[in-house]
């Protein structure tokens, strides 16, 4: 759990960087950071890891006031991924996942085998990537090395600042996509700064809508996209919205408006929790059985849009 009561920046006298922001995460639960450039989202996140310290307020990591705690114990327990990976260059990949077990005094069997075990799940196979260095790898499998690195020690919290903001498009569709299927982070208290909307969409719980220190609004992604808090809540998101839209509401959501089809022949299995964005990739090559409080329908892409403009009327 990761908790802030009334936390406020300065950097020099008429400056406030984070104004009176308050805001609690739970364990499973992502809280996105979005907003302008300069809204205070990365100052906040370096605070709750002292980084940097805090002008006033309180910040708590399970339970215990972070400024109680030496830095060094503080970080160690909270699992921290950079924008541009932050490797160590002169250490192999395997050295630079297992560098907080090994500060830690893990026995090196137990660094060994949960390094390999991070190092499969995210597409390095320690056959091929091990004994490699930084500048060996392309940006994405840096960026891989580096999530490992904040996973390595299992701690219960994890803090990731722009973590995708330095990759390709592609590539950081592909990187977002197997973090989001770690079994690693189900149970874990994440807080995830982004400059990019669709990203905060797509992998937050909750979102954080910063501007000039403050707090504008937040709430689950359907919360700020359908019931925005005030104008800059509504123009922030405009641009985007359809794409939002998509990402925001799931299938179960759309559960009165669509058509009450039955027949499953010739179609593909889906889940009610499935976004509309995921489902319409599924059914531009076929419709779609979906089971939904014990009920069944089928669905294609003409039905789901027709849903969708029914249910925002």
């Amino acid at each position: 759990m990761i908790k802030l009561e009334h936390v406020s920046k300065n950097f020099g006298p008429e400056k406030k960087v984070v104004n009176d922001i308050s805001f609690e995460v739970a364990p499973g639960e992502t809280l996105v950071l979005l907003g302008t450039s300069g809204c205070g989202k990365t100052t906040t996140l370096r605070m709750i890891n002292r980084l940097l310290e805090p002008g006033s307020g309180h910040i708590y990591v399970n339970g215990k006031e972070v400024r109680q705690l030496p830095p060094e114990t503080l970080r160690r327990s909270i699992g921290y991924v950079l924008q541009n990976t932050g490797l160590f260059p002169h250490y192999t990949v395997s050295e630079n996942i297992g560098v907080v077990p090994t500060l830690l005094k893990w026995d090196k069997a137990r660094i060994h085998e949960r390094t390999f075990t991070l190092m499969d799940k995210l597409r390095l196979p320690a056959a091929d990537y091990a004994d490699l260095y930084p500048h060996q790898l392309s940006g994405g499998q840096q960026q891989r090395v580096g999530l490992a690195r904040a996973l390595a020690a299992d701690a219960p919290a994890l803090l990731m600042d722009e973590p995708f903001g330095a990759l390709d498009p592609l590539t950081r569709i592909s990187v977002r996509k197997e973090f989001k299927a770690l079994d690693e982070i189900n149970n874990k208290t994440i807080i995830l700064v982004t400059h990019d909307i669709e990203e905060a969409f797509e992998l937050g719980t909750r979102i954080c809508l910063m501007n000039e220190g403050r707090i504008q609004q937040i709430g689950a992604p359907a919360d700020l996209l359908f019931r925005p808090a005030n104008d800059f809540v509504r123009s922030f998101l405009n641009p985007q919205r359809l794409q939002l839209e998509l990402k925001a509401l799931a299938i179960k959501d759309l559960w009165t408006w669509l058509p009450a089809h039955t027949s499953t022949s010739n179609t593909v299995p889906l889940t009610a929790e499935s976004t509309c964005w995921e489902a319409l990739e599924t059914l531009t090559s076929s419709p779609a059985t979906v089971v939904y409080q014990q009920e069944q329908k089928v669905i294609d892409g003409n039905g789901l849009m027709a849903a969708i403009a029914a249910c925002k009327k």
